[in-house]
């Protein structure tokens, strides 16, 4: 694992906290509900993998789900404690949480701040606390094969990013998950939206 990378990303949300938006677009929601829609009990409980401001951890709040926060980012996780939510600060390549924990896991835009290399480290550890049967959200920009720091980046310091086209995630996805839905969304740019529900093998 790149540590360099991880302080980057660190210190890149730290500093630009206040740029964060607390507004999900449409398209977003859409992935929201289709998530959604595969969970049976409103009850079940939910770790919001790389929670950002706590956006989306709002929204499964009010929709009745036991959510819990985390974030490489302090000023992140100060905003979603702010908001009444639960998290700490946390780095998803050591996820400190019982075998088993959660049935859901939700994870939007966050990965990939993850260099390819490493990305089966976080897999394996969303596979060790997702429950049995349970259902772990995975959306990530894609339709591009790259990675490293974006040098058109309005934050300082600039992040990394690892993009992937879809049938390269599938073949690394696959290796922790049964798919259950996979789907590509194209949005303006060059750019798409992967979009996968997966469950535990």
């Amino acid at each position: 694992m790149d540590n360099n990378i991880k302080e980057i990303i660190r210190k890149s949300y730290n500093n630009n906290a206040n740029l964060r938006s607390s507004i999900i677009p449409d398209w977003k929601k859409k992935e929201v509900n289709k998530f959604l829609s595969h969970i049976n009990d409103s009850k079940m409980n939910l770790l919001d993998l790389g929670a950002g401001s706590g956006t989306f951890a709002e929204y499964f709040t009010k929709k009745g789900l036991d959510v819990y926060c985390i974030d490489i980012s302090k000023s992140m996780i100060d905003i979603c404690l702010s908001k009444n939510l639960k998290g700490e600060v946390m780095d998803f390549y050591n996820l400190d949480f019982e075998t088993e924990q959660f049935n859901l896991v939700w994870s939007m835009n966050t990965l990939l701040h993850v260099p390819k290399r490493d990305i089966h480290i976080v897999l394996g550890e969303v596979q060790k606390v997702l429950k049995k049967n349970g259902i772990f959200y995975l959306g990530l920009y894609g339709g591009v094969s790259t990675e490293g720091i974006y040098e058109e980046d309005i934050y300082e310091p600039k992040r990394f990013f690892a993009f992937y086209l879809k049938d390269e995630l599938l073949d690394i996805v696959n290796n922790h998950f049964k798919i259950i839905e996979c789907g590509e969304i194209t949005l303006d740019g060059d750019r798409n939206f992967l979009s996968m529900i997966l469950t535990s093998k």
